[in-house]
């Protein structure tokens, strides 16, 4: 019991170290002033530097949405436990980890509710972390660990037993996408802006390394699958407060094509979790306490704000089928963690 605290309390000090690091410097209105608590992939911020790109950033047009849909409180987290990443489950519940060491779920029949505590959720799991969280159809749930040891990594948990990891990893693993073609999961490695390639059965290869997924500061974080098969990712600060969302094609053995620039521009500075719906991309922009829509022609528009609740967002998610207008968004909320939850709104197609 004694070395569990101790590990939670490690991994705790490392989610709150980036607080540190502030956003004085950030534009976009009234959420400019909003504190940049990331977790970080060290304590004191050692990372390479990074190789710029000659691609010229698309347009920043981000805007206010008119018809803006409310904002629903799906689970309070609340305590010094806070939410960072979600995923949608084969049996329709949805899955979120909580930093210090939990994935719960909510059950299919109850994502639609609202005002649920944390004690209405079902703990599936205890870790010695939990960031990334992604659920496969045969029911395995797995999720990236950052804690700075060597139980970081990614850990599986299966249905019919505890949690084990299934391949260690260094650096910060951050989020998790799986990719059913390759039977595969797809992991980034924020502190070296690594993409990763996991097997189910533990081995790992180098999937991607870009010198644009890798920053001073906070690199390659969220990852999702567009309806055409390419792979998006997200880097959170790039050059010039901003941040950026690469398109990567996959080929048909699985390898990673040529990435270009989908976007980039402040419009999407702390871009976090992601997620894809009609050819758009939906970011958590962390640090400005938005969810931004960027489109094919590189416009953004602002799908929800802190007026709307939101406390540093680090996730988003659709539902499926029929309910594919409901989006999910993930309060990480690490300096105010009374504000930590699962976020509801509707987002007409």
């Amino acid at each position: 019991m004694t070395q569990r605290r101790a590990t939670r309390r490690r991994f705790l000090m490392g989610c709150s170290a980036i607080a540190s690091v502030g956003l004085a410097g950030c534009t976009g209105g009234d959420e400019s002033t909003a504190t940049d608590s990331t977790p970080s992939p060290t304590d004191d911020g050692d990372s390479e530097p990074t190789t710029t790109t000659d691609e010229p950033p698309a347009t920043d047009t981000a805007t206010a949405t008119p018809d803006q849909a409310a904002v629903e409180t799906l689970v309070s987290v609340g305590g010094d436990r806070v939410p960072e990443n979600m995923a949608l489950g084969p049996d329709g519940g949805l899955y979120f980890g909580i930093t210090a060491g939990e994935v719960r779920r909510v059950p299919a029949a109850e994502t639609g509710a609202t005002g649920l505590s944390l004690e209405d959720t079902e703990q599936i799991a205890t870790l010695p972390g939990a960031i990334g969280v992604e659920a496969v159809p045969d029911g395995t749930v797995y999720v990236a660990v950052a804690t700075q040891d060597d139980q970081a990594g990614v850990w599986e948990i299966p249905l019919d037993g505890d949690a084990a990891q299934l391949v260690e990893m260094g650096g910060f693993p951050n989020d998790i996408h799986y990719d059913a073609d390759q039977e595969r999961l797809l992991v980034t490695e924020s502190q070296n802006g690594v993409v990763y390639a996991v097997t189910t059965d533990g081995e790992r290869s180098t999937w991607l390394d870009d010198d644009r997924l890798e920053t001073e500061s906070f690199g390659a974080n969220g990852i999702t699958r567009d309806a055409d098969g390419d792979i998006f990712v997200a880097v959170t600060r790039a050059p010039e407060e901003t941040g950026r969302l690469l398109r990567v094609p996959v080929e048909s053995d699985g390898a990673a094509g040529e990435p270009s620039m989908f976007f980039e521009g402040g419009a999407i500075f702390g871009a976090d979790g992601i997620t894809s719906r009609d050819g758009d991309i939906y970011v958590a922009a962390n640090s400005q306490n938005r969810v931004v829509r960027v489109t094919a022609d590189g416009t953004t528009d602002v799908v929800a704000t802190a007026d709307n609740g939101l406390v540093f967002p680090s996730d988003v998610l659709f539902r499926t089928g029929d309910q594919q207008e409901s989006l999910f968004i993930c309060n990480f909320a690490n300096q105010s963690p009374e504000d930590g939850a699962i976020l509801r709104t509707s987002v007409p197609r």
